[in-house]
Parts: C-alpha cells; structure tokens; sequence
C-alpha cells in the first residue's frame, strides 16, 4: 500500500498538480504556472481537518501561484506517525522544500530529523516544534498563542473585572492550545483574578465543544466569562447557548475569521484574539522565497496580534478566506510584507522570549 502511495505521489509531482492528501481524488494535471520561481514544487504537510488547517492549505497554495510554485498537501489527522510518514513520502518524491504544521509538537522532531537528514528544506507554521541536537528546521513561522490568550485575557479584566471564567481547550498536546491557558491565566493572576476553570478539550472541534457546553450549563457552575479556544469552539457554545435561552454570558475567543465578525457585530461574541492563518502561511511562503533567493530572513518568526479584535475594530481585521485575503492582500488593506513582521518581533523579542518560557515552563509540568 505504501509503495502505492509513493507511486501515485510521484505522478502528483510530475504533473505538478495539488492535491489534498486524506483520501482525496488527485485532480487532473494543471497548466504550467508561471511566475519567479516557475517549476518549483512544495510539500505541504497539514496536522488536521480542522478549518483553521483548511485556511492555511487555501492561502498557501494561493500565495504559492503568484510565485510560479505548486503545492501538494496532504493531511496527519492529528497523528504524529501519520505526519512522520507524509514528510518522508514527500522526501522521497523529491520536493523543493516542505512546510508543516505539526500534528503533535513531540512527534515534530522526527519529521524534522528525516528532513535535515535529507538535505530538503522544512519550515513549520503554527504550534513550536521540537528541535533534537545535531538537526535544524530552516523557518517557523507562528501566532505567541502565550500572547493571544495574554492579550484578551487582558480585555476581561479591564472590562469584567469581577467576572468569573470558564475555558474550553483546544487540542492539547501540540502548545497553543497550552499557550492560551498559560496566557488567559496571567492576565487573570496580574488583575488579581480568580484564574479561569480549565473544561474538557472540544479539540478545536464545534461538535465536541457542545456536549462541553451542555454539561457546563446543566452543572449549575456560576460563571460569566466563556473563554472558547478557537471559533469552532465558540459555535457549538452558541449553538446551547441559543437552545437553552442563554444571552447573559461573555463569550471570548481566539481566532478573528469572518464568521467571527458577525457574532461580534450582532453581539453573541465580545472579544477575539485575531489569528489569521491566511497571514500565517504568506509569511511561511515568503521564508521559503528568502531561501529560494538565497536571501537571510528570520528563522523563528513569531506575530505579535495587532490588538483585541471587537465589535468597533471590525474594519481593522485581516481574512481567513483566501480569496478575500489575497483581495485584501493586493489592495494593500493590512500590513503583509514578512520585514514588517520580522522587525515588530526584533523590537518585541525580549516579551516573546518571556512567553516562551512561561509556556515551556508548563508544558514541563
């Protein structure tokens, strides 16, 4: 089966086309795309089926077009073996470089050592990979998810001092799920709050964030403030918040995709920390076309979130949508360009290597 696999993988890359890994169909082969880096070819290796993952493929292929560059994804459903062998299958279909976002930060490691190995360029976006001794990734991109929960933790306090909060999770395991908490828990602790009650995971996922919800609400615990990793997360809590009646609660969030700002606008959500992945995968891109060129750039790149996305700041918002953000992207509506956001993070570096810290000090416990 798996020499299968390599056999249809490498008909992909003749013909360049992208295809997304998981069971999917191979499209038919596409026309030579055009651009600097022309014949380019990229392995694109996604940690799940979650929408948050399905906006980076869409802006990195997107992105990948205007350089010339073709994408084949393919997809480890959360599981660090599965990343391992989409990494190695990529290899050995001789792909030009390869960008990850990890199934599991641990497992990372592997999938880094196979490429260094190798000699093939790997950039990671999102989540913090693990780096063994005696290998090396070329670029990370990555949201401080420390920093994103910080940051609208920060927002409960100055506008719910009082207020008591519950969190759903993300996906534990791979940081920024870990991030968040460590993050929301300062800002409570610096206010002199009490620190938020950590709930089961909804594992980025709307369905599980339901039953979550439910029990919650039917436990009778007094809270004001729900704190939902991602908007996924927040879904399913409005989906029993809308059933059982329920409109008296502050719902918070990570995230900013466009579904976001009509819960803002209509006041169902209060606050999110934006984390496009659209902007994610751009800056990944625009590592890879430093290396192409032979060119320095960042090797560990981390955003610092413009502000607290709310209701009165909608305008200010960067998309998730591809379409919408390359729209945006060539009209010159939001900050883009990778040397922006490498000198914010020179100029914040000190901050950012406090959150690190704080994160790896929790993820050891």
């Amino acid at each position: 089966m798996k020499k299968l696999f390599l056999i249809v993988l490498m008909v992909t890359v003749l013909f360049g086309t992208v295809w997304a890994g998981g069971g999917a169909e191979a499209p038919e082969p596409e026309v030579e795309l055009e651009g600097e880096f022309a014949g380019k070819h990229i392995g694109f290796v996604n940690a799940g089926p979650d929408d948050y993952y399905a906006q980076f493929g869409d802006a990195l292929v997107a992105i990948a077009q205007d350089y010339g560059i073709r994408v084949t994804e393919l997809n480890s459903d959360y599981s660090p073996e599965r990343e391992l062998e989409n990494v190695q299958d990529l290899i050995a279909a001789g792909v030009d470089a390869i960008s990850v976002i990890t199934a599991g930060a641990a497992g990372s490691a592997q999938s880094i050592r196979a490429a260094y190995e190798a000699d093939v360029p790997i950039f990671f976006i999102a989540g913090k990979p693990e780096v063994l001794p005696g290998t090396d990734l070329t670029g990370h991109v990555t949201d401080n998810f420390v920093i994103a929960g910080y940051t609208v933790g920060q927002w409960v306090a100055e506008n719910h001092p009082d207020s008591i909060s519950v969190k759903i999770p993300g996906f534990l395991g791979q940081g920024p799920a870990e991030g968040q908490i460590v993050g929301y828990q300062m800002a409570l602790e610096e206010a002199g709050m009490e620190p938020a009650t950590i709930l089961a995971s909804s594992e980025w996922q709307r369905t599980l964030a339901i039953p979550i919800t439910q029990d919650l609400v039917a436990s009778g615990r007094e809270f004001d403030v729900i704190f939902g990793a991602n908007e996924e997360t927040v879904a399913g809590i409005l989906q029993v918040f809308d059933e059982w009646g329920i409109d008296d609660k502050i719902v918070i969030s990570v995230n900013g995709k466009e579904e976001g700002w009509e819960w803002l606008e209509q006041g169902r959500m209060h606050a999110t920390t934006p984390n496009p992945p659209s902007l994610n995968a751009d800056l990944s891109m625009q590592q890879m076309v430093r290396h192409f060129r032979g060119e320095p750039f960042e090797q560990y790149l981390q955003i610092m979130p413009f502000d607290v996305l709310t209701a009165d700041n909608l305008d200010d918002a960067i998309p998730w949508n591809a379409e919408n953000y390359m729209r945006g992207r060539a009209a010159g509506e939001f900050e883009w360009d990778l040397a922006y956001y490498e000198e914010q993070y020179r100029e914040n570096r000190e901050m950012f290597e406090e959150f690190d810290a704080a994160l790896m000090e929790y993820m050891g416990r």
